[in-house]
């Protein structure tokens, strides 16, 4: 059995601040912030490793990450 894609955080550069609130509820500790000349930017690090649980899109208070299906990668049951 298989189980639609996994849905991963993207980030819109437009709306991140680098305020780290995403960083700070990735239990799986996959998002970490980079510094882009003189702004921090929230960066997925290991897509792999991402759970899909969708709590740093719900915990950012700007707006800037919606969860995206990727094609191609699927879930696996059990």
């Amino acid at each position: 059995m298989r189980c639609p894609p996994k849905a991963l955080p993207a980030i819109d550069p437009e709306r991140c601040t680098g305020c780290g609130w995403c960083v700070a509820v990735c239990a799986p500790h996959v998002l970490s912030l980079q510094t882009q000349g003189w702004e921090k930017r929230s960066h997925l690090d290991d897509a792999a490793a991402c759970t899909g649980c969708a709590l740093c899109a719900v915990r950012c208070p700007f707006g800037a990450i919606a969860m995206e299906r990727q094609p191609g990668r699927v879930q696996p049951v059990g």
